[in-house]
C-alpha cells in the first residue's frame, strides 16, 4: 500500500466518500466477531492461570514483568522498556528482555532490538514468537533473575508477576473501537488485569485531557493503580555514536523522517524541542530503508532547503549513516519519566523480588 496512513484515515473518518464509508461499514460488521474471539481467548487463559495449568500457560522460575498496551501502533513501549530495564539493573538484578521480534529482517533482529542494543549493552534481548521458550533459555542458560516481556499484555501463554499497560495520552482508546474497525486489541474491561496502568506522553496533551483519560480508566481499575509518564528528549545522536546537546539544532530547518506507529507524536516532540519542521517523509511502521529510499530522501531534503534530516532512534539504526546528500542525519534520544505510580511500581518489584530470594 503506497499510503501508509490509508487504514488510519478510514478508521478516524478523515477519509471521506462512498468507498471509505462502505469500508467502515464492513469493518464494523467484523468487530463483534473479534470481540467474541477475544472474550473466549481471555477466559481460557484466566481459567488456566487460576488452575496453574502448565499445559496452557508457562510459569517461569523467575519474576516476569510485562509491558504492553491495549492498542496497535506506537504507545512509547520501547523507551519505557529501556527505562524499566535500567531500574531493574540498578537493583543489581540480572535482567533479560523477551519480545516477539515483529518485523525482524536482519539476522533475526528487528528495529526495536537494534535500538535497545544501542542503549542497553548489558541486557540480553531474546526475540522469538515462542516467548515461553525464550523465557526458559533466559533462566537456564543466561541465569537471568528477572524477565521483561515487551509487548506482552496479549501474550498470555507466559504468566507474569507484574502487568504494566501503557495508554498513549494522544490516542488513548483506539478511536473507541476494537480491531478491525478501531485500534483496540482488547476491550477496555481488560484493564482489570493490569497491576499498573500508565498514561504515557502526558506532556503532549492538556492536563484536562489527562484527567479525562484517568477517569475513564478508573471505571475498570483502582485510582491508585493509575500512573502517568512523559517522554523527555535527552540529546541528539548520529549513527557513528556522536552526541550533541539539544540546542545543537534549535531553530534549524529540518526534514522529519520516520517509520513508526505514531508519526504525529514525533512531529509534536520535534516542534516542542524548537525545530522548524519544513518537510516530512512518513514510511510504514518497521520500514526497511532501501538505497532508493535514501536517494529519494536526499533529493527531498535538497529541494526543501533544510539544514538537517531528523529521525527516530528506531529509524537511525536502519538508515545507518551520518550523512545523506551532504546533510547531517540525527536521531533524538528520549527517556521516560514516571511522574505518578513510581511508589506502586517499586512495591510491585519488591514483591516480585521475594520470588528470587526464596529460591
Amino acid at each position: 500500500m503506497k499510503d501508509p496512513n490509508f487504514v488510519l484515515e478510514i478508521i478516524t473518518g478523515k477519509r471521506k466518500g462512498l468507498v471509505a464509508a462502505l469500508i467502515r461499514f464492513g469493518l464494523v460488521c467484523l468487530e463483534p466477531a473479534y470481540r467474541i474471539a477475544i472474550k473466549f481467548r481471555n477466559r481460557k487463559y484466566d481459567i488456566a492461570i487460576s488452575a496453574y495449568d502448565e499445559s496452557v500457560v508457562h510459569f517461569a522460575e523467575v519474576p516476569v514483568v510485562s509491558v504492553g498496551n491495549l492498542t496497535t501502533g506506537g504507545t512509547g513501549k520501547t523507551p519505557f522498556v529501556i527505562w524499566l530495564a535500567r531500574i531493574l539493573r540498578e537493583r543489581n538484578l540480572r535482567v533479560a528482555l523477551i519480545s516477539r521480534g515483529y518485523g525482524a529482517v536482519e539476522a533475526g533482529r528487528n528495529d526495536e532490538a537494534r535500538e535497545i542494543e544501542h542503549r542497553l549493552t548489558d541486557v540480553p534481548h531474546l526475540q522469538d514468537p515462542d516467548r515461553s521458550r525464550m523465557a526458559a533459555i533466559a533462566v537456564e542458560e543466561l541465569e537471568s533473575q528477572i524477565l521483561v516481556l515487551d509487548d506482552g499484555f496479549q501474550h498470555r501463554q507466559l504468566a507474569r508477576d507484574i502487568d504494566i499497560v501503557l495508554i498513549d495520552a494522544t490516542c488513548p482508546f483506539g478511536h473507541e473501537h476494537l480491531l478491525p474497525r478501531g485500534l483496540l486489541r482488547e476491550p477496555l474491561e481488560s484493564l482489570k488485569r493490569a497491576d499498573l496502568v500508565v498514561i504515557n506522553r502526558i506532556n503532549l496533551v492538556p492536563i484536562e485531557t489527562v484527567e479525562k483519560i484517568r477517569e475513564r480508566i478508573a471505571e475498570f481499575t483502582e485510582f491508585r493503580r493509575i500512573g502517568t509518564s512523559e517522554i523527555i528528549p535527552q540529546n541528539w545522536l548520529q549513527f557513528s555514536g556522536r552526541r550533541f546537546e539539544l540546542d545543537h539544532l534549535t531553530g534549524k530547518r529540518i526534514l522529519m523522517v520516520c517509520g513508526i506507529g505514531n508519526p504525529d507524536n514525533f512531529r509534536q516532540t520535534l516542534i516542542q524541542i524548537g525545530l522548524d519542521v519544513i518537510q516530512q517523509k512518513i514510511f510504514p511502521d518497521h520500514h526497511a530503508f532501501s538505497r532508493d529510499d535514501m536517494n529519494d530522501l536526499g533529493k527531498l531534503a535538497k529541494s526543501s532547503t533544510v539544514d538537517a534530516i531528523v529521525c527516530t532512534h528506531k529509524d537511525l539504526v536502519k538508515i545507518g549513516v551520518d550523512i545523506v546528500a551532504e546533510l547531517p542525519v540525527y536521531a533524538v534520544l528520549i527517556t521516560v519519566e514516571l511522574n505518578e505510580g513510581k511508589e506502586l511500581l517499586d512495591q510491585l518489584i519488591d514483591e516480585a523480588c521475594e520470588k528470587i530470594s526464596s529460591q
